[in-house]
């Protein structure tokens, strides 16, 4: 799955419950309310075999969650993800404890593993109204957290679109820290003294040392973080400081001269 569009899922499932509420209106026809029992069977949704990891149910968010709000299950299942993908399984939802033989939305385990994350996309079923995704990831304990979310068809789109534009503004706002992140300072070499002596800085901030002096100089960090080697009259030595700490250096030829680098 490309990784904007995984991006795109995780912004709409995390922020879900919050972007349900806020576009529920009128429920897709056929919409049911009750809490749905869920499994994962084997084989796929069109040949859907038997139950082999019962789930929770899938339900509302909050007992008075209005019609068209987004309906979650948690569960946690004793099998590895590589377990679960080396056969065909499939997570099926069915409309209620009542009428489980009414299936309302299914999805295929299957597809690529991202940082231990597999997503998947539940389709409606027999007209139900309902679709969504399931969000598998590997646990500590070797099994499986499983995390499924439900959506009226009609509300999912506009989910999706809410999400989108969440998520633009997100990377936008990102974008800008980084290049807020990415300045850069100067550091004068001048009458034998490093010119601030003491510089506090941000992380990802790039130090410039510029040799003004006839004399022959370097930025020699005490711990071997950077160097410049000898840089003549109007030499320039440039390095990024990507980790927090404070860098102690010198003058290699002029062990007098010395400096600080404080990254914050």
């Amino acid at each position: 799955m490309h990784r904007s569009i995984l991006r795109l899922y995780l912004t709409l499932f995390a922020g879900v419950a919050l972007v349900g509420a806020t576009v529920a209106g009128t429920a897709a026809q056929g919409t049911v309310l009750a809490p749905h029992p869920s499994h994962i069977h084997s084989g796929t949704c069109d040949t859907l075999g038997d139950v082999v990891h019962p789930l929770s149910d899938v339900a509302s968010v909050a007992p008075d969650a209005p019609a068209g709000s987004v309906e979650v299950g948690h569960s946690t299942v004793d099998a590895t993800l590589d377990d679960l993908l080396a056969s065909e399984f499939a997570i099926n939802v069915h409309e209620s404890a009542d009428n489980l033989g009414n299936y309302i939305a299914c999805g295929n385990v299957a597809g690529p593993v991202v940082n231990g994350l597999l997503l998947i996309v539940l389709q409606e079923q027999n007209e139900s109204g309902y679709t969504g995704m399931a969000a598998l990831a590997a646990n500590d304990a070797g099994g499986t957290n499983v995390s499924v979310y439900l959506l009226p068809s009609a509300d999912l789109a506009a989910a999706q679109a809410a999400a989108a534009a969440e998520t633009a503004t997100a990377t936008e706002t990102a974008t800008a820290t980084e290049v807020a992140a990415a300045e850069t300072v100067t550091v004068d070499i001048v009458d034998f003294t490093f010119s601030p002596q003491v510089l506090e800085i941000s992380v990802g901030t790039t130090v410039t040392w510029t040799n003004q002096d006839a004399s022959q100089h370097t930025a020699t960090a005490n711990d071997g973080a950077f160097d410049s080697g000898t840089l003549a009259q109007g030499g320039t030595f440039s390095f990024t400081f990507t980790e927090a700490g404070t860098y102690d250096y010198i003058c290699s030829i002029h062990p007098n001269m010395t400096g600080q680098i404080v990254v914050t």
